[in-house]
C-alpha cells in the first residue's frame, strides 16, 4: 500500500480555484437490502455523510462480507464545478492498484513458458531497442561499487520492489531524511531534469499524447535503464515505479502485443471486468472516442483554516483542483500505475483472482507466490508487507490480507480483503475510492479535528488525517474510512466475525 509521491503527483499543470460553498449531496445505498445489516448500514451512511458534509470524504464505498455485497455507497461530488454528485459505477484512475495486473501478466508468461520470475530481467532486455546500452546488453552497475560488474536482478526482484533500480520517480529511498539534495550522487538523474530530453514526451502530439507509445519509449523517455544502481539486487525494498516498467516492457517483448493489447485479452476480458481499461494518453485521445462514466480529471484538494482559538477545530477555507501533469501516465506511469476502474470491478477483480485463479491463466501455486509477503513495508502502524506488486500481511506459508492504494492525480483507490482460507468466496473486503485529498492544520497538542458544518461542533479525526502541503496533496483519509468501516462491520484478521 503506497502513496504516491513526486512525479505521479506532478505540480506541473494549471489550478482551478473554486470558492464553492460547503453544500450537502444525499447519498443513495445500492447494495442489496440485508435485514441483518440494517443498523450498520445506517450507521456508515451518517458516519460517512457527515465527513463528506465537511468536506473531507468524496467518492464511492463499498463492503463484502462473507463474499456478499451488504454495503455500496457515494457521496461528496463527481464534478464540485457542476455540482454532480458522486454515484456508484464512475471509472476513476487506479494509479498502483495497476501494478497486481501486470504481476499477473508476468506470470502468465512464465506459466506459458516464456520466461521464469528467477531469470535475471538482464537476459529480456534488448539493447537494439533503448538508447546508450551498446551491444553488449543492459548492464547496469552499483554507484560506488563499479568493479564488481553488471548486476542482474532477478524478475521477482523487480516486482517485489528490491531490485535496486534507482527510484528516481518516487525519491523517498537512499537518503535518511527521503528527500533528494544537490548534495546526493543521484541528484543528476532526477526526472525533472529528464522530463524533456526524449523526443515530444512534455509536448502534444506524438505517441505520448496519442497514447501509442511502447514501453521501449516509455523506458526511453524515463531513462532508467541508463543509471547506476542504489543497491546490489535483493539487498533492500526501495518502491519505485520503474520496475514494473521495465517488466511491462518484457510482456511486449514477449507476447508480441502491446500491453494495452495484452493485459485486454488475457485479463480484463477472461476475468469480465469490462469497465477496466489502461490508457496512457491524453484525456478524451482514445481511438474508440470519449469514454462515458469517467470521473472528472483530476481530482479535487481541500484545505482547512487553523482556528484563532486554541485547540478549537480547523475550519474548511475551499476547494480546488489538485495540480497534475497529463503526461503523468505516459511518462511515469505506465504499466507501473495508467489503469482505469470501477469500485466494483476491482472487487471482481480480487474476488477473481482469489477464488478462480485458473479463470486469468494461474495455477494456484503462482497466486500463492504471487501475494505472498516478501519485504516489510517498515510504515508506523501498519504490519504489512510487499509481495509482488501488492501488499499483503501474514506469513511466507499463509497469507492474511490483500490491500493497495493506489495514488495518482489527487485520486486515491483503497481496497482491502481479508482472506477466508477455508472458503476463498466467503472472504470480506472494504473499498473507497475517492477524488478528493484535504490539507488540514493539526491542533497545538498534536490532535486532529474539523468543524462540524452541522451544528459546529468538533468532528475527531486520527492525527495522521491532518498534516501535508497543498504542494504534496495532502492528507490521505482512505486508511481512516476503511479501518472505521471494518469497526461497524466487525470484519478483522479473521474473515466474517459475527456482524
Amino acid at each position: 500500500m503506497h502513496k504516491e509521491s513526486g512525479p505521479l503527483r506532478s505540480t506541473v499543470g494549471f489550478l482551478v480555484l473554486c470558492s464553492l460553498a460547503s453544500s450537502t449531496v444525499s447519498a443513495v445505498n445500492t447494495a442489496p437490502p440485508n435485514a441483518a445489516y440494517v443498523d450498520t448500514v445506517n450507521k456508515a451512511d451518517v458516519y460517512l455523510q457527515e465527513l463528506a458534509d465537511a468536506r473531507v470524504v468524496s467518492g464511492t464505498v463499498a463492503v463484502q462480507k462473507s463474499g456478499q455485497l451488504v454495503y455500496s455507497n457515494a457521496f461528496g461530488f463527481a464534478s464540485e464545478e457542476l455540482d454532480v454528485p458522486m454515484k456508484d459505477g464512475l471509472i476513476f484512475p487506479i494509479g498502483s492498484n495497476t501494478k497486481f495486473f501486470t504481476a499477473v501478466a508476468v506470470y502468465q508468461l512464465q506459466e506459458k513458458g516464456l520466461l521464469n520470475v528467477t531469470d535475471p530481467v538482464n537476459l529480456y532486455i534488448d539493447p537494439t531497442d533503448f538508447d546508450g546500452l551498446g551491444t553488449l546488453g543492459w548492464c547496469p552497475v552499483l554507484h560506488g561499487k563499479e568493479q564488481l560488474g553488471c548486476q542482474e536482478p532477478s524478475i521477482k526482484q523487480l516486482l517485489a520492489m528490491t531490485s535496486g533500480i534507482l527510484p528516481s520517480d518516487n525519491m523517498g529511498c537512499g537518503t535518511p531524511n527521503s528527500t533528494w539534495t544537490a548534495n546526493d550522487w543521484f541528484w543528476q538523474y532526477r526526472l525533472t531534469d529528464l522530463k524533456l530530453s526524449y523526443g515530444d514526451v512534455g509536448g502534444a502530439t506524438g505517441n505520448f499524447f496519442n497514447g501509442q507509445e511502447t514501453m521501449a519509449q516509455q523506458l526511453n523517455a524515463q531513462g532508467s535503464l541508463r543509471q547506476p544502481f542504489l543497491f546490489a539486487p535483493g539487498e533492500q525494498y526501495c518502491y519505485t515505479n520503474a520496475n514494473f516498467n521495465v517488466m511491462g516492457y518484457v510482456i511486449e517483448k514477449l507476447s508480441n502485443s502491446s500491453f494495452t493489447d495484452y493485459v485486454t485479452e488475457n485479463i480484463l476480458k477472461p476475468a469480465n471486468l469490462t469497465n477496466t481499461f489502461y490508457w496512457i494518453g491524453g484525456q478524451g485521445m482514445e481511438p474508440q472516442g470519449l469514454r462515458k462514466n469517467v470521473v472528472s480529471i483530476p481530482g479535487y484538494l481541500t484545505t482547512f483554516n487553523k482556528s484563532a482559538e486554541d485547540g478549537a477545530p480547523a475550519e474548511f477555507q475551499m476547494v480546488q483542483r489538485t495540480p497534475w501533469w497529463e503526461g503523468d501516465t505516459a511518462y511515469m506511469a505506465a504499466a507501473a500505475g495508467a489503469m482505469y476502474s470501477t469500485m466494483e470491478d476491482l472487487l471482481k477483480w480480487y474476488n477473481t483472482f482469489t477464488t478462480n485463479p485458473e479463470a486469468v491463466g494461474l495455477t494456484k501455486a503462482s497466486l500463492k507466490n504471487l501475494t505472498m509477503p516478501i519485504q516489510p513495508l517498515g510504515i508506523p502502524g501498519l504490519n504489512a508487507s510487499f509481495g509482488q506488486g501488492i501488499v499483503a500481511t501474514g506469513t511466507k506459508n499463509v497469507t492474511n490480507k490483500l490491500m493497495y492504494v493506489g495514488g495518482i492525480w489527487g485520486f486515491h483507490t483503497h481496497i482491502e480483503m481479508w482472506l477466508n482460507h477455508d472458503d476463498p468466496t466467503q472472504s470480506d473486503a472494504i473499498l473507497y475510492f475517492t477524488n478528493l485529498l484535504s490539507v488540514i492544520p493539526p491542533g497545538s497538542n498534536g490532535t486532529c479535528a474539523i468543524k462540524s458544518p452541522n451544528g459546529g461542533s468538533p468532528i475527531k479525526l486520527r492525527s495522521s488525517a491532518c498534516g501535508g502541503t497543498a504542494e504534496d496533496g495532502g492528507a490521505d483519509l482512505t486508511t481512516l474510512v476503511v479501518d472505521e468501516l471494518a469497526k461497524m462491520w466487525n470484519i478483522s484478521s479473521t474473515p466474517s466475525d459475527s456482524a
